[in-house]
């Protein structure tokens, strides 16, 4: 195992900044739509203390630029992304958890290179293109997709109180979210401001406010309506694997698409600490619980 930290990998239509931390078996996590290496830090603390962790940017994201015009965002592509990390890592296979747009690359993952794999934990695929269209779940994500079109800095922040653990009720109206907007547009400037003035990097929030236009106009519906999982393959796959929703997920349009995808596949759903950022919220019990599952995967 390279025990670099940090490590630049050339893939065919982008760059990838890549992490690696610790000592042990391998495993991967792979960030939802819109974050990057940087919202496991608290996961990959604990996690590297017996494990070798690899996180990165994915392609398009934050420290990993395109190369070339119209890069490539498509789920299979960014499965191969994952394969090439452990190939530069002499890693021939490993545990891998994805959560959100992260999970859908995982179940390629499962199907496609399954002798990469060791084991797997799929945390909240968003894949409403498995419900019905009339599902309020399934229009929840098409309403945000179609915002983002007109106005992607609401859009964002309909994205983020659907995602966030607890917000007030005012945010939750179209009228809050215009304040959330406007917060994010007045964070990005200064933050732009204070770099300069710096030389800083980015904070987390900052790279992931930068993603905006990638999350929500390109791979939103490329992830939750243009792929189409095998789910034939899903059910077939060799390598142990588990799907995951997070406890203060219910009622949200990725627990109901899970919950969906586990009644198809006949695939059993263990419940996480947290909601759809459990692992930054929850950081302690989540991981807790990752290493559990993958224990009673790995028996």
């Amino acid at each position: 195992m390279d025990g670099g930290r940090v490590r630049i990998v050339d893939v065919p239509g982008a760059r990838l900044h890549t992490e690696c931390v610790g000592e042990g078996p391998a495993l991967v996590l792979i960030a939802g739509g819109g974050g990057d290496a940087g919202i496991f830090a608290d996961a990959v603390a604990m996690l590297g203390r017996d494990r070798t962790v690899m996180t990165f940017d994915r392609r398009g994201n934050s420290r990993s630029p395109f190369t070339g015009a119209g890069g490539a965002i498509d789920v299979t592509t960014q499965a191969s992304d994952v394969v090439a990390i452990l190939d530069a890592y002499g890693v021939e296979r490993a545990e891998v958890f994805g959560s959100s747009g992260g999970a859908i690359i995982v179940l390629e993952l499962l199907t496609r290179y399954p002798d990469r794999v060791h084991a797997a934990v799929v945390h909240e695929p968003p894949l409403v293109q498995l419900l019905e269209p009339d599902d309020p779940a399934r229009q929840e994500i098409e309403r945000i997709g179609e915002l983002a079109v007109r106005h992607p800095m609401r859009a964002f922040a309909a994205f983020g109180v659907m995602t966030a653990p607890q917000l007030p009720r005012l945010f939750r109206s179209s009228i809050g979210q215009v304040v959330l907007a406007a917060g994010a547009r007045a964070g990005l400037a200064a933050g732009s401001v204070v770099r300069r003035v710096t030389g800083r990097a980015p904070s987390v929030m900052t790279r992931m406010l930068g993603n905006i236009d990638l999350l929500l106009r390109r791979e939103l519906p490329c992830f939750c309506f243009d792929y189409r999982p095998d789910l034939d393959a899903v059910r077939a796959a060799a390598v142990p694997w588990r799907l995951a929703v997070g406890r203060d997920s219910v009622g949200r349009p990725y627990y109901a698409a899970t919950e969906k995808l586990s009644r198809e596949v006949g695939a059993i759903c263990s419940v996480f600490p947290g909601g759809h950022t459990g692992y930054q919220t929850h950081a302690t019990e989540f991981t807790a619980r990752l290493v559990e599952v993958f224990g009673e995967l790995d028996s």
